[in-house]
């Protein structure tokens, strides 16, 4: 992997980060979102990609509405961002607004590997691997 990765990406929904990412050879676009634990995948992908979920997998997450939910919990075979590849990944399954056209959410589950700059400026997410 390179020194640091660097996704150019657009602002969109008054300011928010999208990135092009890749979730088992399909091509979408990832909310970065650093107060989101995991991973996020919308509904509508995840059927789309023929994912299935275990009832008994579930996560508790706390939206912006402030009522905590269980929602599915999911294994990703493959996701990449930029030149950043990862197997085998948790995410969640959410219902996004259908006007967003939202694949998912980058969280934290995946972010904390790297040290993470935004550059406003050039709409660039950079992700730098932290030492092992």
């Amino acid at each position: 992997m390179p020194s640091a990765s660097r996704i150019r990406g657009r602002f969109a929904y008054g300011g928010v980060l999208l990135v092009p990412g890749r979730v088992q050879g399909h091509d979408t676009e990832l909310l970065v979102d650093t107060g989101a634990a995991y991973i996020a995948l919308s509904k509508d992908l995840v059927d789309l990609l023929g994912i299935t979920s275990d009832p008994q997998r579930t996560a508790a997450i706390a939206p912006v509405q402030g009522t905590i939910m269980r929602v599915p919990l999911i294994s990703i075979p493959e996701l990449s961002v930029g030149g950043v590849r990862a197997a085998n990944v948790e995410a969640v399954v959410v219902e996004f607004p259908r006007e967003l056209k939202l694949g998912g959410v980058l969280g934290m589950n995946f972010l904390k590997q790297f040290r993470m700059t935004i550059e406003v400026d050039t709409c660039t997410l950079v992700l730098r691997p932290i030492g092992r």
